[in-house]
C-alpha cells in the first residue's frame, strides 16, 4: 500500500500555489509489497540502527539509486525567505539525493510537484509546535531510516542526524547516507566529538559507498581537527568544490560533503541571498569508473 505523506518547506509569507510546497511520496510498506521496508529506527539508538542496517543489507532489492548521483546539501535557514523555494526547486530538479538542514515539515499542504521524492525527516528543535530538523530526499525509497539526536549543551535543544540506506541499481553494495546538523554552541569539543562518535559503529559495519555531509559547524580549529580525525579514521574523503562559495566563520567553511568508495566529477557551490548558507552540489561516481 502506498501512503502519501506531504512534506513542505514552509514559508512565512505568500507565494504562488505551485511554489508553496515541495511535497513528496513515501512508500509506507516498502519498495515491494512483500518487503518489510522501510524500517524506521526512531529511538536515538545507534545500536538498534546498526541492527536494522545489517538486516537490510542482507535483503535482495530490485532497483534503487543509480550512479552517477547528483547530490546537494543545503541549510535552508528554516525557509525564512520565500524565494528559497524557487532556488530549492531548481536544485532539486536535477538532483538524485538531497541533504537539507533546518527543514520545516508540514502535512497540511497538497502535493504540488510532478516527480515523486522519498523523504526521511528527523525533527530536532521545536518552536511554536513546529519542528525543525534534517530532511533527506531521494529519487528512490530508502530501506532503513534512523533518527539520531545530540543536545546543544547550553540551549538543551536537539540537533538531528538522519541515517538512510539505499539499494543501488545493478550493484550488490548499498549506499549509506548520513545527513548531519552539528551541535554549535559549545565550550570545548567533547559534545561535538560525541555526536560524530555515535556514527562510528554504523560506518565501521558498512561495506559499500558512503555519503556523509551537512552543516558540520566547523568554525574552530578544534572542531576541524575532530572532524578531520573522525573522517580519516572512517576512510571518508572530503569533496572539494570549485568554485568554493561555502559560508565561512573565522575563515573556516561550515558545510561539507565526504564520500567513501565513491569519487566525484563536477562540483560547485552557489551564492544565494535566501539563506545564511550556500548550497553545495556534486556529481558522485563509482570509484572504479
Amino acid at each position: 500500500m502506498i501512503k502519501l505523506i506531504s512534506f513542505a518547506l514552509v514559508i512565512r509569507g505568500q507565494l504562488p500555489r505551485w511554489l508553496l510546497t515541495l511535497a513528496v511520496m513515501v512508500c509506507a510498506s516498502g519498495v515491494a509489497a512483500a518487503a518489510p521496508f522501510p524500517q524506521v529506527v526512531s529511538a536515538d539508538n545507534a545500536k538498534q540502527c546498526n541492527t536494522a542496517l545489517r538486516a537490510a543489507r542482507r535483503a535482495t532489492i530490485a532497483g534503487g539509486l543509480t550512479l552517477p548521483l547528483n547530490v546537494f546539501s543545503w541549510n535552508v535557514h528554516k525557509v525564512q525567505q520565500p524565494a528559497v523555494l524557487a532556488e530549492f526547486a531548481e536544485l532539486a530538479n536535477t538532483a538524485h539525493l538531497m541533504f537539507v538542514q533546518e527543514a520545516v515539515p508540514s502535512r497540511q499542504l497538497p502535493s504540488l510537484i510532478d516527480e515523486a521524492l522519498f523523504p526521511a525527516f528527523v525533527p530536532g528543535y521545536v518552536q511554536n509546535e513546529i519542528p525543525t530538523g534534517v530532511l533527506t530526499l531521494a529519487r528512490a525509497p530508502h530501506l532503513v531510516h534512523c533518527h539520531l539526536l545530540a543536545l546543544e549543551p547550553w540551549l538543551r535543544t536537539p540537533k538531528a542526524t538522519s541515517v538512510t540506506l539505499y539499494p543501488l541499481t545493478d550493484r550488490q553494495e548499498m549506499l549509506l547516507a548520513i545527513n548531519l546538523h552539528a551541535v554549535n554552541f559549545t565550550f570545548g569539543v567533547s559534545d561535538y566529538q560525541n555526536q560524530l562518535a555515535a556514527l562510528t559503529q554504523l560506518l565501521t559495519a558498512h561495506d559499500g559507498p558512503v555519503i556523509f555531509g551537512g552543516d558540520l559547524n566547523t568554525w574552530s580549529p578544534g572542531r576541524q581537527q575532530v572532524l578531520q580525525h573522525f573522517t580519516s579514521t572512517m576512510d571518508l574523503v572530503a569533496v572539494p568544490f570549485n568554485p568554493d562559495h561555502r559560508v565561512t566563520v573565522l575563515g573556516r567553511p561550515l558545510d561539507h560533503l565526504y564520500v567513501r568508495d565513491l569519487t566525484w566529477g563536477h562540483t560547485t557551490t552557489r551564492k544565494v541571498t535566501t539563506s545564511d548558507h550556500n548550497p553545495l552540489s556534486a556529481t558522485l561516481l563509482s570509484d572504479d569508473s
